[in-house]
C-alpha cells in the first residue's frame, strides 16, 4: 500500500533517493575496478582486483597501511561515502602535482574548481582530454548529488531540480562508462514502485548514508588536525634545535674571544716587558 497522500515532489525525492542508494555505489564500485586493474592489473606482485583478501590487502598497502577504507569486508559492502574514500581520496590513485608531489585525485582536480556549497559541477569533462580528471569530476559529482538528498531538510524535489540532478547523474555515468538505462528507467518510476516499506527502508537508507558521510568528515578533520599538530610539534623542534646551534655558536665564539683576548693581553705583556729591558738597556749605556 502506498503512502496517501503521494505528491509529484515526493515521488521525484523517492525516485532520486533510490538511484543514490542502489545505482550510485554500482557505478563507482565498477570504476574501482577499472582503477585498479588499469594501474595495478600488469604489475609484478599485483593482481587485477578479484575482491578477493588477498587483493583488498594489496590495497592497503597501496594506501601506506592505514586506511579509512574496510578492507575487511567485501568491496560490495562498501557504501557510497567508503567507495570515495577508495577512490578520489585514496593515495592509492594519488598523482604527481606541478611540484612533483603525490597528490590523491580530489586535490588534484577537484579543489581547484573551487565550488560553492550546493553547486554542482557545470561539466565533468576534462577540458584537456585527461580521463583521470573526467573520472575524479564525475566521482565528485555523484558525491556532490548523494550530498544533496541526504541533508535536505524535506522529502520533496520539484520537478525542474529532479531533471537537473537526473541530467548531472547521466552525464557523470557515461563519463564513467557506466550504462545509464537504469536511470531512465528509475526516472520513470510510478508511485506504485515505492509502497510504505520500501520509503521507510529508503528513508532509513539515506539516514545511514548521511551518518557514514558526517563519520568520515569527522575522522578527516580529526586526521588533519593530528597532522597540524605533528606540523607544529616538527616546527617546535625545529626552532629549540636551532637556538640550541646557536646558542652553542655564541659559546663557541664567546671562548674563542676570550681566548684571543687572553693571547692579545699575553702579547701585549710580552711586548711591555720587552720595551723595559730595551729601555732599561738604554739607560746603563747612558751612564
Amino acid at each position: 500500500m502506498a503512502l496517501q497522500p503521494f505528491r509529484d515532489e515526493e515521488l521525484n525525492y523517492f525516485r532520486f533517493a533510490h538511484l543514490v542508494i542502489n545505482e550510485f555505489p554500482k557505478a563507482i564500485r565498477q570504476t574501482f575496478k577499472y582503477m585498479w586493474d588499469k594501474k595495478f592489473g600488469h604489475l609484478p606482485g599485483y593482481q587485477s582486483w578479484d575482491d578477493s583478501i588477498a587483493a583488498r590487502n594489496l590495497f592497503l598497502v597501496t594506501e601506506g597501511g592505514k586506511t579509512r577504507v574496510p578492507i575487511h569486508l567485501s568491496y560490495e559492502e562498501w557504501d557510497c561515502s567508503v567507495l570515495f574514500q577508495a577512490t578520489i581520496y585514496a593515495r592509492t590513485f594519488a598523482l604527481p602535482d606541478s611540484e612533483g608531489h603525490l597528490k590523491n585525485l580530489s586535490h588534484l582536480y577537484v579543489k581547484p574548481r573551487k565550488l560553492a556549497h550546493g553547486k554542482f559541477h557545470a561539466s565533468v569533462q576534462s577540458p584537456g582530454g585527461n580521463d583521470e580528471e573526467s573520472v575524479s569530476l564525475s566521482i565528485d559529482q555523484l558525491r556532490l548529488l548523494r550530498n544533496s538528498i541526504c541533508h535536505k531538510p524535506s522529502a520533496k524535489i520539484d520537478g525542474i531540480t529532479f531533471e537537473e540532478w537526473v541530467r548531472h547523474a547521466k552525464d557523470a555515468f557515461k563519463a564513467l562508462g557506466v550504462e545509464t538505462d537504469t536511470i531512465d528507467k528509475i526516472r520513470d518510476m510510478t508511485k506504485d514502485y515505492f509502497p510504505t516499506e520500501k520509503v521507510r527502508s529508503l528513508e532509513e537508507d539515506l539516514r545511514k548514508a548521511s551518518q557514514a558521510e558526517n563519520r568520515f568528515l569527522r575522522e578527516e578533520i580529526e586526521d588533519r588536525l593530528a597532522e597540524i599538530a605533528q606540523s607544529l610539534q616538527e616546527l617546535q623542534d625545529g626552532l629549540k634545535r636551532i637556538e640550541a646551534e646557536r646558542k652553542e655558536e655564541f659559546e663557541s665564539l664567546n671562548d674563542k674571544s676570550k681566548e684571543e683576548r687572553g693571547n692579545t693581553k699575553e702579547r701585549s705583556k710580552e711586548k711591555s716587558e720587552e720595551k723595559h729591558k730595551d729601555d732599561t738597556g738604554r739607560t746603563k749605556l747612558g751612564e
